[in-house]
């Protein structure tokens, strides 16, 4: 049995997002901790930051009506969220942040197995980027895996495994291989981007011999061109797929896997994306 656990923002959710859990959970063959972060009362997170209409003008009697508005909605949502969660597979807990949401989220990682977390979540009303700056915190920062799901998750069909032979490639390849048992049956491409025109995919031997103990239909790609491009074109049009990164925003590695490679992966796709970083 796995420990999972999935954030969410109490003021910004949707039902999809509960059944995306499910679905991984069901995949995981494990139990789920649905942890919601209250940050209405933390200190460090600003009305200002959730209601920017107030702080231009600088009006105490907005953002009093706007934090009591915001705080119904919230209770609402955890009510809601309490209805969706069955306590006999999803635990959920609610629990006010005592810093900001990234630290907490980082913290959590750490004892945790694996963390699910929708693309979209910020923790603020203000526009953000895409991914937002929590998302990217999180994933240059978290101390398990994590899985980044899109808004409606689609039905998985087949996983892609990014692949240039390095530590951290295979190390993202066997984390969401002994995460996912349920997904043996499931076809896996493994997706190799010829890297200084050597079009021999390195170790594919050692490679085939693991992924055959797991999986049952294993197909090999190669391509050619600028890494980051010919795998966003890849996976552009698709909906239904999963895909693995290794060493999300850490330095000294494949071109193949720079930050904003996943990033804009994230960005432009609407397909689950499984980061680890060793």
């Amino acid at each position: 049995m796995k420990k999972i656990i999935a954030i969410i923002d109490p003021l910004n959710f949707s039902e999809t997002q509960i059944a995306g859990f499910r679905y991984f959970m069901k995949e995981a063959d494990s139990k789920l901790s649905v942890i919601c972060l209250d940050c209405l009362n933390t200190e460090q997170v600003s009305m200002y930051s959730l209601v920017p209409e107030a702080l231009a003008f600088n009006d105490e009697r907005t953002i009093t009506e706007t934090r009591a508005s915001l705080k119904h909605q919230r209770d609402h949502n955890i009510s809601r969220l309490r209805e969706l969660c069955d306590s006999r597979s999803i635990n959920m807990i609610v629990r006010e942040a005592s810093s900001f949401p990234d630290e907490e989220v980082v913290m959590e990682s750490r004892f945790a197995d694996l963390l699910l977390i929708s693309n979209g979540t910020s923790f603020s009303l203000m526009k953000d980027s895409n991914p937002t700056i929590f998302i990217k915190e999180v994933l240059a920062r978290a101390e398990c895996p994590v899985l980044v799901m899109p808004d409606t998750l689609a039905p998985i069909k087949e996983i892609i495994f990014s692949y240039n032979g390095s530590f951290s490639s295979m190390y993202a390849i066997k984390q969401f291989t002994q995460g996912f048992p349920g997904f043996a049956d499931m076809p896996v491409k493994v997706v190799y981007i010829a890297e200084k025109n050597n079009i021999d995919i390195p170790w594919k031997k050692k490679l085939n011999e693991y992924l055959e103990m797991h999986y049952d239909r294993v197909e090999y790609v190669v391509m050619n061109g600028e890494p980051a491009t010919e795998f966003l074109a890849l996976l552009l049009h698709r909906t239904d797929c999963i895909v693995t990164y290794g060493a999300y925003g850490r330095s000294g590695i494949s071109r193949f896997f720079h930050r904003s490679d996943a990033e804009s992966v994230l960005r432009t796709t609407n397909i689950p994306v499984f980061i680890t970083h060793p």
